[in-house]
């Protein structure tokens, strides 16, 4: 389940960064970086490099799916990614990861 929150948050930030650079027309400094990538404990390559905008890292979204299971889906039109998990999020599953146990 962490899988999913780790990869729907990296696609809202990678979402909401290009938004608003593309807003405000402003200059973004980035450096392309060499993180060692572990799901569950194996390490693992990214085929994209990640890059570093003042401080945060930003992940090729559709590689951390890959590495996580997940099918990434693209709606230019409608400017939406979903992602679809292989094993569903049940309510219980949901509470837990709220912490409403």
């Amino acid at each position: 389940m962490k899988k999913v929150i780790l990869a729907l948050s990296l696609g809202l930030l990678i979402g909401s960064a290009t938004t608003a650079v593309a807003a405000t027309n402003k200059t973004v400094q980035a450096t392309v970086s060499k993180f060692v990538i572990k799901v569950n404990g194996a390490e693992k390559t990214l085929k994209n490099s990640p890059i570093v905008v003042d401080g945060t890292t930003y992940l090729p979204l559709r590689d951390v799916a890959g590495l996580l299971g997940a099918e990434v889906k693209y709606d230019g039109k409608a400017k939406t990614i979903e992602l679809q998990t292989p094993v569903a999020i049940d309510k219980s599953d949901q509470k837990n990861m709220a912490g409403l146990n």
